[in-house]
């Protein structure tokens, strides 16, 4: 702490003070957060308020009210792992520890954690964080934390009462609402309809193939079965997988997505299974869904323990001989079809067919062409107050539906993103987008040389033969040089180079 311990206790008298005279949970929390901003040496201070339904909320950073707000899933992150064991924790590897999953993600190197508690219950907590390696927390911090908060047990003694009786009173309400909707639909002949209320929010398409991928995940959501997702970079995988679990009976509890492909075999042994310090993934999904990204990355190793885990319902901890026991549905997903995997002994058949009792399909983008209009009008004008939102000219439509979308979802959320930027009017021009889209057109087919056996063995050169590729290419394509490079796969400058080594003379094109 960087006041000395007598201005300390003043300002602590001063906090408990203004914490008794203030029953709005927003400046409560507030308040608890400037203190430990003004004096923890950290670069960021966060404040959460644990909600009744397990889920936290995030009231304060660096002593200011946070306009709009985070809301965290029951379970995840290190908030989660504060409301679930009641109990403060510090780590300065945050990378490399799987209680800090969500926090490793933002660039946080280090964070002491710290419940708001009375009595046992958690009312929230607080959470101290370093950007780097300059400082690292000690079991000082956490002691003078532990003191801060112990002595301002009465106000928060205050607000827990508050706070129940005021979830109380809204139950009620609630109640006497649902009640009074039911007896209105009895009436009525109708029924709830919310088949799609939440899930149109997070999948946006009307294609009939994201139509036909989503009414197979409705059917499987509620059959606790394990489901293979496979499809392109940015194709949605994630969000087929969060739709599973939020439509399962499983939607209270965790949900936890790890990517196989950004650890090695050490980190994802940790992260899956824990080590004998701190929960696996396998643990903290309890009751709930684990979603394993990138599943062509699996290192044999891990294969194989996750194949024990599928059959039996138990995990063996990194680096030891500790067991635990845990119930999670996984559905795991690969840009790859996993079975080329297992015909050349890269992947265990027994897991991939564990892992894949039902196999969705996520389209890429250039095969959904129907649901690039409604994407881009979403991103377009995504969480912007509506006197600044903006719109397509048909020029700049035609061109977002007629470019191939490599990049899928994901490459068209940044083009739109960039376009708002750069238009200064209200309409979205074809000149905004980028100069790749602005140039995308149907390329002329380059008929394939077929090559049958003949009856006169013919010697040539692998040399010889691309050459005689590229220049019918080219040929094919009248002369013009970039797009017969984009044909070929391969950069301007490289076909420039061939053309030299072959001796064909060339004026370079403007």
């Amino acid at each position: 702490m960087t006041t000395s311990a007598t201005n300390q206790k003043a300002a602590l008298q001063t906090l408990s003070s203004i914490l008794f005279l203030s029953l709005d949970e927003t400046h409560f929390f507030n308040s608890i957060n400037k203190f430990f901003t003004n004096n923890m040496n950290c670069h960021k201070v966060q404040t959460f308020k644990l909600l009744e339904n397990g889920q936290s909320q995030l009231m304060s950073e660096n002593g200011e009210i946070v306009s709009s707000p985070l809301i965290l899933e029951k379970g995840v992150g290190a908030v989660g792992y504060i409301a679930r064991t009641k109990k403060g924790y510090f780590s300065n590897t945050v990378e490399r520890d799987p209680v800090f999953t969500r926090e490793a993600a933002l660039g946080i190197k280090a964070e002491l954690c710290l419940p708001i508690s009375v009595d046992g219950v958690v009312i929230g907590s607080i959470h101290c964080q370093m950007n780097d390696s300059s400082r690292e927390f000690t079991r000082v911090d956490m002691t003078e934390g532990v003191s801060i908060i112990n002595e301002i047990k009465g106000p928060i003694q205050n607000m827990k009462m508050y706070l129940a009786s005021k979830h109380l009173n809204e139950t009620l309400l609630r109640t006497i609402e649902l009640k009074e909707k039911e007896l209105q639909e009895s009436r009525s002949g109708l029924k709830l309809q919310d088949t799609f209320r939440i899930i149109e929010k997070e999948i946006i398409g009307r294609s009939a193939s994201m139509k036909d991928l989503l009414a197979l995940v409705d059917r499987i959501c509620d059959k606790d079965i394990s489901a293979f997702i496979m499809g392109e970079a940015a194709t949605g995988k994630e969000m087929i997988a969060r739709r599973i679990h939020c439509r399962s009976h499983r939607r209270d509890r965790a949900f936890v997505a790890i990517d196989c492909s950004t650890m090695n075999e050490k980190q994802l042994d940790i992260e899956i299974f824990g080590d004998d310090s701190h929960m696996g993934m396998l643990e903290v999904a309890n009751f709930g869904t684990l979603f394993i990204n990138s599943t062509e990355s699996m290192p044999a190793a891990i294969q194989n323990k996750l194949m024990q885990y599928v059959t039996s319902k138990m995990g063996i901890k990194a680096g030891s001989q500790s067991f635990f026991k845990s119930d999670v549905r996984i559905v795991s997903a690969s840009t790859k079809d996993l079975m080329d995997l297992v015909k050349v002994s890269a992947f265990r058949e027994d897991l991939y067919f564990a892992l894949s009792t039902v196999v969705l399909k996520a389209p890429a983008l250039r095969e959904r062409k129907e649901d690039i209009e409604i994407l881009a009008n979403f991103f377009l004008n995504q969480n912007k107050a509506k006197e600044v939102q903006k719109s397509f000219s048909p020029g700049a439509i035609k061109s977002l539906s007629e470019y191939s979308w490599s990049g899928n979802v994901r490459e068209l959320q940044n083009v739109v993103e960039r376009a708002f930027i750069l238009a200064e009017g209200m309409i979205i021009e074809k000149l905004h987008l980028d100069q790749n889209i602005q140039n995308a057109e149907v390329l002329p087919v380059v008929e394939k040389t077929v090559l049958v056996k003949s009856a006169e063995f013919i010697h040539v050169t692998l040399e010889e033969l691309e050459k005689g590729h590229i220049m019918c290419t080219l040929e094919n394509l009248g002369g013009n040089k970039t797009k017969t490079a984009k044909v070929l796969g391969i950069t301007v400058k490289t076909l420039y180079n061939k053309l030299h080594s072959y001796g064909v003379e060339f004026d370079k094109e403007a």
